[in-house]
């Protein structure tokens, strides 16, 4: 026998061991995302199943002052935007508003 049969002879077996552990790892890994999905599909019909919680709201009964305050307010806020509307319509479309005196 010579020296390469003898090598051939160690070689040939540990590739096929290696090609086993590969499958095996393989596998592995199938099963492992199979049980990732099924746990993941069991939690989502759990969460469809479960009643969603809410938190007790509270009573909003507002008082006289509570609502004039709101009322001001809201006058306030239509007059800002009167007075943001006029200033816009001041404004001419094209002209600037700086002018420049440099040479």
């Amino acid at each position: 026998m010579s020296w390469k049969s003898i090598e051939l002879q160690v070689a040939l077996p540990r590739v096929q061991d290696a090609g086993k552990e590969q499958d095996l790892m393989s596998k592995q890994n199938q099963r492992f995302q199979e049980t990732l999905s099924q746990s993941q599909l069991q939690e989502e019909i759990q969460k469809r199943k479960q009643v969603n919680k809410f938190d007790p709201l509270k009573k909003t009964d507002l008082t006289e002052q509570e609502k004039e305050e709101e009322e001001r307010k809201q006058e306030n806020n239509k007059q800002k935007q009167k007075s943001e509307n006029t200033e816009e319509e001041l404004k001419h479309p094209y002209l600037g508003s700086n002018i420049d005196f440099s040479g």
